[in-house]
């Protein structure tokens, strides 16, 4: 039961930062916090995230399989979501505290806990809301929008991802879906090239710009 009350703090706090997301970079701002605070805040925010979406991918992938009585551990771990009223709640679609939910995060099909096997695979397919490319693209947009074009921020994101990553495997025996690992480097990927991007200079980024039109030109 330990992994499932981390996993409620998880997405607890992860719903608050989401819910205030867009008006979370205004207060930071108006509150002239220190760049440790902001950073802190950051950190915080994108540990949350991760948890909670690796979190989601390891029930996706229990739903994604039809359980036999043999598989004890996937068994044991879905009744422990079942019994998790504030987390079973949030699978069903209902808005849990602080405003999160699964419309919250842009989902709108049904109820994660009413997906058939066939319906939970395909959310993990490749071009699936739970899938690589579009979690990967949601996690990276989610950190990238709330540390903007600091790269020191952005920098400290990338540390909240990779730990709240590892905080995930713990929370889930050591091992996550496959898929949480492919979509873990696409999304570091994304966001190591926005911080190079970021540290380029102005002369690099004229220089570069120039090349692109010489090569417009001859084609």
């Amino acid at each position: 039961m330990e992994a499932v009350d981390l996993k409620t703090k998880a997405l607890d706090t992860y719903s608050n930062n989401f819910s205030n997301q867009k008006q979370g970079g205004k207060s930071l701002s108006n509150a002239n916090p220190s760049e440790e605070q902001k950073n802190s805040s950051i950190h915080n925010s994108a540990v949350n995230v991760s948890i909670s979406m690796e979190s989601m991918k390891v029930f996706l992938n229990i739903k994604s399989v039809e359980l036999s009585q043999a598989n004890t551990n996937a068994q044991n771990a879905l009744m422990n979501i079942i019994n998790n009223t504030e987390i079973y709640d949030f699978l069903s679609g209902k808005e849990i505290d602080g405003g999160f939910s699964l419309a919250s995060i842009g989902y709108e099909g049904k109820p994660i806990t009413e997906l058939s096997p066939d319906e939970a695979k395909e959310l993990v397919a490749d071009e699936g809301f739970f899938g690589i490319n579009k979690t990967s693209q949601r996690v990276s947009s989610f950190v990238i929008d709330l540390a903007g074009n600091d790269v020191e921020a952005l920098k400290e994101a990338r540390k909240g991802i990779v730990q709240g990553f590892e905080e995930a495997e713990k929370m889930w025996g050591g091992k996550l879906p496959d898929i949480s690992y492919e979509t873990q480097e696409k999304t570091l990927d994304m966001i190591d090239k926005k911080i190079e991007e970021l540290l380029k200079t102005d002369t690099q980024k004229e220089l570069e710009e120039g090349d692109t039109s010489k090569k417009e030109e001859d084609q």
